[in-house]
């Protein structure tokens, strides 16, 4: 069965080329086979221009292909999460489950839930030497945060769950959130909070 998924490459202009890959798209096989075989600039650009890939060999990195394609390209955005949904807008018109993407010499791998969920991911493992290239709104990314753990501290209080444990387990999730991706977490509900806090409770009768 076909594991879609995008193969990019990002330059310091913010130009993007990438390439449809039909087949094993998932991050043991094309992951390893980028990491093992595609892990230079040259490489990754070559990759990424290709048009159209059926199948990468993750024992030797060699590529099946059947349509002779022009790769993709265009020029994202300057605000990094606005860059993020153009990539995840592709990834999505791809039918892509996940999207790679190589800059600053290495491949982000962006799981497909959601485009707002990859914009996320994305910005989050932004390399450091990416911050030159894209503008990043820190009073948003600020608020969002507080908002979420917000939610937390709320449902702490109203279910006097309040100890030092479970402190360190909250800020445990929240750093979770933020290595994840913040719209994985939008419809977060009370049955959410719930499931949380009796693993918790459980962890603490193990221990």
């Amino acid at each position: 069965m076909a594991t879609r998924a995008l193969i990019g490459y990002l330059d310091e202009d913010r130009n993007f080329t990438c390439t449809y890959n039909h087949y094993d798209g998932y991050p043991e096989h094309l992951g390893k086979a980028l990491n093992d075989f595609y892990n230079t600039d040259d490489k990754a650009k070559s990759i990424a221009n290709e048009g159209y890939i059926s199948y990468v060999n993750p024992e030797d990195g060699s590529l099946e292909q059947k349509h002779n394609e022009p790769a993709d390209t265009m020029v994202l955005d300057e605000d990094v999460i606005e860059a993020g949904l153009q990539i995840g807008e592709k990834v999505d018109e791809y039918g892509g489950d996940y999207g790679y993407v190589w800059f600053g010499n290495e491949w982000m791998t962006l799981k497909n839930n959601g485009i707002r969920s990859i914009a996320d991911q994305f910005d989050f493992k932004m390399p450091a030497d990416g911050a030159g290239i894209f503008r990043v709104d820190e009073e948003v990314s600020k608020t969002i945060e507080e908002d979420y753990k917000t939610k937390w501290d709320n449902f702490i209080t109203e279910n006097q769950a309040v100890d030092n444990m479970w402190a360190v387990y909250v800020k445990s999730l929240v750093n979770d959130i933020r290595l994840n991706g913040i719209a994985d977490y939008t419809d977060y509900k009370e049955d959410d909070f719930v499931e949380d806090y009796e693993n918790y409770i459980a962890g603490k009768m193990d221990s």
